[in-house]
């Protein structure tokens, strides 16, 4: 349906006519085009996300292999570092959607939230993860929600706009370089655990032990992990 709707390079077809236009370049910016449809937070103003309760069988790639692959049976997800993907998919989302269509599913995206950056450049890596998230929904793609956290004070927001009941997705690399990063992110998960009951999460990362924790987990071999065992 997405791509009998939309052009070659995710345009929506009523407006194909129209990218010269004013109107469309006003709409086209920060992607407000793309906002039409969307449900947002009392609290934040985040773009609100649909829960995911269909099958998780399927396997699991980055993004930059999608051209080697055929999409049946097949996820597509975002972890890495920002900088690697941020201008795919915020500056060329429209035509990034379209690359994702033939997929059984995509994760929404991985944007950092950080222990040492102030609240408002946090808050827009946020909106950036849910932003992305709920038009690949109205799209209607299935989407894996993906839940992120920095220090502390971050627990006190960073869910705002994730559905309760759902399969959630988490980044589980870059905590092990010392104790305090590690208890962290496992507050971070029971406290996700409490507010949100998810039904599974993936986690990208190395098989993990989480204490006080009941939720199922799935874990995604991260490319770390993935090249320690290409070399033995």
């Amino acid at each position: 349906m997405y791509a009998q709707t939309h052009t070659s390079k995710g345009i929506p077809v009523e407006w194909a006519e129209k990218t010269n236009s004013s109107k469309y370049r006003k709409l086209r910016y920060d992607n407000l085009l793309l906002s039409s449809g969307m449900k947002f937070t009392e609290n934040l103003g985040l773009p609100i996300l649909q829960p995911y309760t269909l099958s998780t069988d399927f396997e699991i790639y980055p993004f930059k292999e999608r051209n080697k692959l055929s999409g049946k049976g097949q996820a597509i997800h975002w972890f890495g570092d920002d900088y690697s993907f941020d201008g795919l998919l915020w500056h060329r989302l429209p035509a990034t959607t379209m690359e994702l269509y033939k997929f059984e599913c995509v994760f929404a995206p991985d944007y950092s939230l950080y222990v040492d950056m102030p609240f408002s450049y946090n808050l827009i890596n946020l909106f950036k993860n849910r932003f992305v998230g709920a038009y690949w929904q109205l799209c209607g793609y299935n989407v894996i929600p993906t839940a992120s956290w920095g220090n502390a004070a971050t627990l006190t927001y960073c869910f705002d706009g994730l559905p309760t009941n759902s399969v959630i997705a988490v980044c589980g690399t870059g905590h092990s370089w010392c104790l305090s990063a590690r208890e962290l992110w496992e507050y971070g998960m029971r406290e996700l655990e409490s507010r949100l009951n998810p039904q599974l999460i993936f986690v990208y990362g190395p098989p993990t032990e989480i204490s006080d924790f009941s939720t199922p987990i799935a874990f995604i071999e991260d490319h770390i992990t993935r090249k320690i065992r290409k070399a033995i």
